[in-house]
């Protein structure tokens, strides 16, 4: 019972944090200052740390066992069709600790350009597949 509790709330921050990060990508325009790219990246940060312990703690849930982070987390789940695109889930994990170490303003703005065009419907699929399994 607990861990169901658990991953529910979890997925509820997440889905919180996930309407931030797209409101946020929806109100920005091409002459954004940098101060507000860097918001939207802390902001998909922590999405994307939400993300990946939404679904850990679901496989759990469900029985599985050794998944150490969120690279195992993706891989699962991408096996087992939770997520459709393994491959952008596994660059987000990159993009993240790219974002989180570096002060380039040219990789912060690919990076954001990331999350732009790939990271946000990969994490906005991944609560439309969720939902209904609350």
């Amino acid at each position: 019972m607990g861990e169901e509790v658990r991953w529910h709330q979890r997925f509820q921050n997440y889905q919180k944090a996930l309407g931030q990060l797209v409101s946020a990508l929806s109100q920005h325009d091409e002459r954004a200052e940098a101060l507000i790219k860097e918001g939207i990246l802390q902001r998909f940060e922590f999405t994307h740390e939400l993300a990946w312990k939404v679904l850990k703690d679901y496989l759990e849930y469900e029985g599985h066992q050794g998944i150490t982070g969120s690279r195992s987390a993706s891989r699962l789940a991408f096996s087992l069709g939770l997520v459709s695109d393994g491959q952008v889930w596994m660059d987000m994990i990159e993009s993240r600790n790219r974002t989180v170490h570096t002060y380039d303003e040219r990789v912060l703005e690919q990076e954001f350009a990331k999350v732009q065009q790939a990271y946000a419907p990969a994490l906005s699929e991944l609560a439309i597949r969720m939902q209904p399994l609350l």
